[in-house]
């Protein structure tokens, strides 16, 4: 009778979980009312929350609450083993309903703490801005623009930004960046950034493994840096993570309001990051349609900016392995799942937003 009971109890959780998840899909696919208060009001009410409870903790406790999981799950696996071993069925039974319930509980709290963010399209009416396709000839004058940029940032910060910064005082920075959305807030509203919470990741050496330089904690609203990547790249990083933070969850939408706040801002360091990310992704983009055009613009970039992108590549050259692969793969069909067609290419489209916005500069 106990056994039958504890089925039933966790089967009716697991009714409720999956009720849950529908009604929410639901809303959110027939209701624009609705999609329009999670993104404008409900989502903005649980982000500015957790901000403010984990913005006090100065270690990440998202990054805790990962290695716990890894840690809960191997005992989980070795327990399933065991159960196997000895033959209980009933109870690896009630085992693995347990586990459908944790995951389905872990979904649905991603899903209303970050994931219907994937749904939000509102950056083009936020920014006043029309993105739409774009030639050959478009992307080239927009990477010859950005080549212009930062040329000129990198001649005026000269030799001082190609060292690699492993210690680099990363709480000024984190503190510039929240002054740079400060700026940008007031000239664009919907950029308005409360609660501080940019934290370094307590895993920089295996997200150097994984070619990760941060990201957004979605269960704890925590922005996550790594600080141990070269310095010329972490103005740029954080102004991207900072834009998850505000709901922006498309990749191409984080990259393009993360260099609306660092170009925005008077700090030459802001500004050559920005344009460095973004040249870099134009000229990829450019080298797919036409290569000779691609090499014409990086033959013309100061020599500065070739020796950055050197120690960038050298830098990520020196943890490759297997690991980078099934990560890029695994990140791939995330993005894919979550309704980015193009995947891990989704950061590269960031070029459509760029073109759209120089021309109304």
């Amino acid at each position: 009778m106990d056994f039958k009971i504890k089925i039933k109890g966790i089967g009716v959780r697991i009714l409720i979980t999956v009720l849950c998840i529908c009604v929410l899909q639901a809303l959110f696919t027939f209701s624009d009312r609705f999609s329009g208060y999670y993104f404008h009001r409900l989502y903005s009410w649980i982000s500015l929350l957790l901000r403010q409870v984990l913005g006090k903790v100065p270690f990440s406790v998202g990054d805790v609450i990962y290695g716990a999981w890894i840690i809960t799950l191997i005992v989980y696996l070795l327990n399933i083993c065991y159960k196997i071993i000895k033959r209980q069925w009933g109870n690896l039974g009630i085992l693995i309903l347990r586990g459908i319930q944790s995951l389905l509980t872990v979904y649905l709290i991603f899903m209303l703490f970050w994931g219907y963010n994937y749904d939000r399209n509102s950056l083009e009416k936020d920014l006043r801005l029309d993105v739409d396709e774009y030639t050959t000839n478009q992307l080239y004058q927009l990477a010859d623009t950005l080549r212009l940029r930062v040329n000129q940032y990198k001649i005026a910060l000269g030799d001082s930004v190609n060292a690699t910064h492993p210690g680099a005082d990363s709480a000024a920075m984190f503190s510039q960046a929240v002054m740079a959305y400060d700026l940008a807030g007031k000239q664009w509203p919907s950029l308005q950034y409360k609660n501080t919470c940019i934290k370094p990741t307590l895993y920089s050496q295996l997200l150097n493994y994984m070619g990760v330089g941060g990201y957004l904690n979605p269960f704890t609203g925590e922005a996550q840096v790594n600080v141990t990547t070269p310095g010329f790249l972490h103005p740029f990083t954080i102004c991207h993570e900072v834009a998850h933070q505000l709901g922006y969850a498309p990749e191409q939408e984080a990259n393009f309001v993360g260099y609306l706040v660092a170009d925005n801002y008077p700090d030459v360091r802001f500004r050559y990051a920005a344009n460095f990310e973004m040249f870099m992704y134009s000229v990829r983009q450019l080298r797919r349609q036409d290569t000779t055009l691609a090499g014409e613009l990086w033959r013309k970039t100061v020599p500065g900016i070739r020796a950055d992108m050197r120690q960038m590549r050298d830098f990520y050259d020196r943890y490759r392995s297997p690991v980078d692969d099934y990560t890029a793969m695994i990140y791939d069909q995330y993005l894919k799942a979550n309704k980015q067609e193009k995947g891990i290419h989704s950061y590269s489209e960031v070029v459509g937003w760029l073109i759209a916005y120089f021309k109304i500069r």
